[in-house]
């Protein structure tokens, strides 16, 4: 029999915060599960955004061959948990209930939804860390199984319990709160048997941690419309649109009276996912796989949430097609081979509704590239991490043969996945496609 698969997504979850000297939050959970398993600490996820994160982990290809992005859900592209389910896996969730969740665990047998909207989300302490523990106790979970959990604890305006909000637990709210999910984690872990469960934790991006609290944050709105989706919950678009909006001009009054009291590398951590930057604040994110037989190690290559697809199904023996997969196997870097570098496609989310990202770019292990989706002479931005960590420095005009070559491979990239969505029967798609062909990209 194949083996069980617990999945966490632990939202906004920062790599640094996770592991390494960086970090203040009290962890020995977390600490003991990366010595049973393979932690790998250069995973890049492939956009700042949920959805586009979650959409190219569960099928292992990039949004342009999907077309799901922030607030858009195509439900004709088959998943990871679709092709479990064809090898007589159970499927279960439990992830905020919202639309774009809703529609991914459609086809699931068994969900379990919590309430998130507007910022605001029931927490592992608010019934999510016992409702989790209730599903792993039940005794009714049908073998084989695969339990997708998303958790909100740090996503957007993060409320930590009183047990953790001591100094003691961490420098910042985010860190307090990544204490008490410490905790959860050992609690749900402890409910399962790693000698027949796959365990996989992970993060869809990082995040900001702005310098002060409650940034950007509408308290008695955010109140008011949490009721009004219970009333009216077909309004709810609506009511996020408004919102998203109100919140904007507040950020920048906000921004415009911080100025005067900060410093310019403090008034970075007030940006916003999702617009015209691309820092590895928000892209760089834990990914550990944790199996009795998977020997502990830590793997410094640099690899990305697609690849996390391609790996489980490799893991449990299931074959499929993979002629249209972006992501690749890691099962040679856990078992200690090498596997050759693929830089890694980079795009921010827009918020709005359906839109397409404001930048695009290529990631390496030394160089990140980014610019301006619509226009690719504006908002360039070239790094070489090796020597700037910190990305202070853009090259954009000292490296103009790095840039061409970075430009290629994203055009690459862009190019060649548009293809995949070409319908095969339309005259003007196929045309599209030989020129493609003669350029050189397909």
């Amino acid at each position: 029999m194949h083996s069980n698969v617990l999945f966490i997504i632990i939202d906004s979850l920062r790599a640094d915060k996770f592991h390494g000297s960086k970090k203040t939050s009290v962890t020995p959970n977390i600490d003991n599960f990366i010595k049973k398993g393979a932690y790998f600490s250069e995973t890049i996820s492939s956009s700042d955004v949920t959805g586009i994160c979650v959409g190219n982990i569960f099928t292992g290809m990039f949004s342009q061959k999907t077309g799901i992005i922030q607030r858009k859900f195509n439900s004709k592209i088959k998943t990871l948990f679709d092709i479990l389910k064809e090898n007589n896996y159970e499927t279960y969730a439990t992830v905020p209930n919202l639309t774009w969740f809703n529609q991914l665990t459609e086809r699931f047998d068994h969900v379990d939804s919590f309430f998130s909207a507007n910022d605001t989300q029931n927490r592992l302490d608010d019934g999510v860390g016992e409702t989790i523990l209730n599903r792993l106790n039940s005794n009714k979970m049908k073998s084989p199984w695969i339990y997708y959990i998303h958790l909100n604890d740090l996503h957007q305006k993060i409320i930590v319990p009183e047990k953790y909000d001591k100094n003691e637990y961490g420098d910042t709210n985010y860190e307090k709160m990544l204490s008490c999910i410490d905790e959860w984690l050992g609690k749900i872990l402890n409910q399962c048997n790693l000698n027949n469960t796959l365990v996989v934790i992970t993060s869809d991006h990082g995040d900001y941690i702005p310098v002060v609290d409650n940034y950007g944050q509408i308290p008695r709105i955010q109140a008011f419309m949490k009721k009004g989706k219970k009333i009216f919950p077909q309004m709810e678009p609506i009511g996020v649109k408004l919102f998203i909006i109100l919140r904007n001009l507040i950020m920048k009054k906000q921004q415009r009276e911080l100025k005067k009291q900060f410093s310019s590398k403090q008034m970075k951590t007030l940006r916003a996912r999702g617009n015209e930057t691309l820092d590895d604040e928000t892209l760089k994110v834990p990914l550990l796989i944790i199996d009795n037989k998977i020997k502990a190690k830590i793997c410094n290559d640099l690899v990305t949430g697609v690849d996390i697809f391609p790996t489980i199904l490799s893991y449990l023996g299931i074959k499929t097609n993979y002629s249209n997969i972006d992501g690749r196997d890691l099962t040679p870097l856990i078992n200690g081979s090498k596997l050759k570098e693929i830089p890694i496609f980079i795009q921010s989310g827009d918020k709005q509704e359906e839109k397409d990202s404001l930048v695009v770019g290529v990631r390496t292990s030394k160089f990140k590239y980014y610019r301006s989706r619509k226009n690719p002479k504006e908002n360039i931005h070239l790094y070489n991490l090796e020597n700037d960590p910190f990305e202070k420095n853009n090259l954009v005009n000292s490296f103009p043969e790095i840039i061409d070559s970075m430009e290629n491979t994203l055009l690459q990239y862009e190019m060649i996945q548009q293809i995949t969505t070409i319908e095969e029967n339309n005259d003007e798609n196929k045309k599209i496609e030989e020129e493609l062909k003669k350029m050189g990209y397909i």
